[in-house]
């Protein structure tokens, strides 16, 4: 398969932010679907004509009311079987600046320990498996979650497509 080919079969139509202040990382509590009545990070859909980084910066402003320019790339992350269609996102991650976060529509957000945060069930489950080598730092991956009955039935992990740039 060519790149365009694999990275349009990927359906990257998301954005997953974590922002982090030493040991804390910021969460929202979803009130909506997916993942609703759990913990996860900020984020939403890419606006057509939107490029992946614009829209995680635009998804920070609308959620928290922090003004961030930069962002890490943490990696890739798609499923199949959950109760969206299948698909992708982008995953970011970035030190939150000073201040507290504005409220927002979409949950309730809190800072949560990291620990806590790759362990709770209260948290997308999915989290604690890309979420540690993702918070260290490591080479960006894709991360892919097959699910069954909503619960992972298998993931795999392997390198970014050939070619991949954002």
């Amino acid at each position: 398969m060519r790149y365009n080919q694999r990275m349009q079969s990927l359906d990257l139509r998301y954005t997953l932010i974590f922002l982090t202040r030493g040991e804390q990382v910021l969460m929202l509590h979803r009130r909506k679907p997916p993942n609703q009545g759990l913990w996860n990070g900020i984020g939403g859909h890419i606006e057509p004509g939107e490029a992946p980084l614009d829209c995680a910066l635009r998804e920070i402003r609308e959620e928290t009311g922090f003004g961030l320019e930069q962002l890490q790339f943490g990696g890739l992350l798609t499923w199949d079987g959950y109760e969206t269609p299948a698909g992708g996102l982008y995953i970011f991650m970035a030190e939150a600046p000073a201040g507290e976060p504005a409220p927002t529509g979409e949950g309730e957000l809190g800072w949560k320990p990291r620990d806590w945060v790759f362990s709770s069930h209260e948290v997308v489950s999915n989290i604690h498996i890309f979420g540690p080598p993702v918070f260290r730092g490591e080479i960006p991956r894709l991360y892919h979650f097959q699910y069954r009955a909503g619960q992972i039935e298998q993931h795999q992990v392997q390198a970014l497509p050939t070619g991949f740039a954002l």
